[in-house]
């Protein structure tokens, strides 16, 4: 809920104050390799040249396995090709690629009244 403050029209009404940062939506681009607070989604901005994978297991797997994504039970591989705007509805905690490829994942954390969707 928005704090209130006190009408400035008014001294006897109360309107809705400014809203906090964590109320609107943010993209976070991160580093390939880099475990993240898991997103509301995933979003690709250009179509993908190699395959690419997203991390979902927990932190204690991330720091013993590391990034090999061809030898985790932890990984789902997606196929070179993936267009650009193409929205994936899954909540990953880190996501790894080619050198080629950075840059081009976003993690989008929406925001809300109670803040929920911010790192």
């Amino acid at each position: 809920m928005p704090n209130y403050i006190q009408d400035p029209n008014n001294s006897k009404k109360q309107v809705p104050g400014p809203q906090p940062d964590n109320y609107y939506t943010r993209l976070s681009q991160l580093t390939q390799c880099t475990l993240a607070k898991s997103p509301n989604y995933v979003l690709v901005t250009t179509t993908m040249q190699d395959p690419f994978g997203f991390f979902f297991g927990s932190s204690a797997s991330f720091a013993a396995e590391g990034m090999d994504i061809s030898h985790s039970s932890n990984y789902e591989i997606i196929k070179a090709g993936t267009p650009a705007g193409t929205k994936l509805d899954f909540h990953p905690m880190a996501w790894s690629g080619s050198v080629r490829d950075a840059g081009q994942i976003q993690f989008v954390y929406k925001g809300g009244l109670d803040g929920s969707g911010r790192p």
